[in-house]
């Protein structure tokens, strides 16, 4: 389960990369299974933490990260989370046009911000094996718009579980605040004396 004082760390990262709110907790949700453990491995691909870093992944980041990420904490694997979609602002400068996007560039960045006909994967490849299960239509042929389904109904329900217990108001709540505290040291700067 999400602690409020997690839950305020990730919706300061979604708010400092200008993601949709809960985008990224939705993201981390459904890799995680709702768990939010920063240990958990995908045992077929190897993949491992909270967005699931492929070992070449979390090696182009930091030398050696791949075996540390496991015995993070969420905080600070937080940070590593933060600097893989940091990378990725200077491919694609535009902010995710929805809230699936952001998962796009978790699963394959070539999808981000694209149409929903977009090949991910196709039947003979490693990336079909790995993600078999979006193949909703059993075509031997996955697009965005399959794994967009998928992931829209599964984190729809893990934000609805009890393990999960974050909704809209709790992000939106968050985002007014932000904008509110901003306003206020706005309107005091501009009003001190010259």
């Amino acid at each position: 389960m999400l602690s409020s004082y997690e839950l305020n760390l990730l919706l300061a990262v979604e708010q400092r990369l200008s993601f949709p709110a809960l985008s990224l907790v939705k993201s981390i949700a459904f890799e995680t299974g709702g768990t939010f453990n920063p240990a958990i491995k995908n045992k077929q691909s190897g993949a491992t933490g909270l967005i699931q870093f492929l070992e070449s992944t979390a090696e182009g980041i930091e030398k050696g990260l791949y075996l540390r990420l496991p015995k993070m904490t969420f905080q600070e694997q937080l940070t590593y989370v933060e600097k893989y979609f940091l990378q990725w602002k200077k491919t694609f400068p535009l902010p995710p046009r929805e809230a699936f996007d952001v998962y796009a560039l978790m699963l394959h960045p070539a999808l981000f911000n694209k149409p929903d006909d977009t090949v991910f994967a196709i039947s003979g490849t490693k990336r079909f094996d790995w993600n078999r299960a979006f193949d909703l239509d059993g075509n031997g042929t996955i697009t965005k718009g399959e794994v967009k389904k998928k992931w829209t109904a599964a984190t729809d329900k893990l934000m609805t579980s009890s393990r999960i217990p974050i909704t809209t108001v709790t992000a939106n709540g968050f985002i007014l605040i932000s904008v509110a505290v901003f306003l206020a040291a706005m309107y005091y700067i501009l009003n001190l004396p010259r």
